[in-house]
């Protein structure tokens, strides 16, 4: 498989991991614990479903520039790589804020489910999701030309 061609599944793949897996696993696999979480209050609810529409809106962005797109030049191919990484830079960096949780923390319904561990370090799943998108976007990037632009590509 050519470099470019290579760059633009990764990026693809990418943006369909930002929109599947979200709303894959929040809204169906985990719908009881979130959406349908009874705890939850209806505003937690509105920035769980806001979730699931920001992660297809950038997933989709980045697939509407990887297939619209008439050549794959760096800056589209870096938009693309942002737009469908941004949903899990988002996650994990919001796991930072005093108060919030990747797992099920102090839940009343759900908060005796544990996450897996290993080597005594807890692995959240939705992290290891997006640090793996975030590295497919990385490596699909990198793989794009240095400078590609339409007028080089006629």
């Amino acid at each position: 498989m050519h470099r470019e061609q290579l760059a633009k599944w990764l990026l693809g793949a990418a943006a369909l991991s930002t929109i599947i897996i979200p709303i894959a696993v929040d809204a169906v696999l985990l719908a009881n614990a979130h959406m349908n979480n009874p705890a939850w209050l209806p505003h937690a609810k509105l920035h769980c479903a806001m979730s699931f529409f920001a992660g297809a809106s950038l997933g989709l962005a980045a697939l509407a520039i990887l297939l619209v797109r008439p050549v794959s030049d760096r800056f589209s191919m870096g938009l693309a790589a942002f737009l469908g990484s941004a949903f899990w830079i988002g996650l994990i960096a919001a796991g930072f804020l005093p108060g919030t949780s990747y797992g099920f923390l102090n839940d009343p319904v759900f908060g005796s489910i544990r996450e897996p561990e290993l080597g005594g370090i807890t692995i959240y799943p939705n992290v290891a999701l997006g640090v793996i998108t975030i590295a497919i976007a990385i490596v699909g990037y990198s793989l794009t030309s240095q400078a590609k632009s339409i007028d080089q590509s006629k």
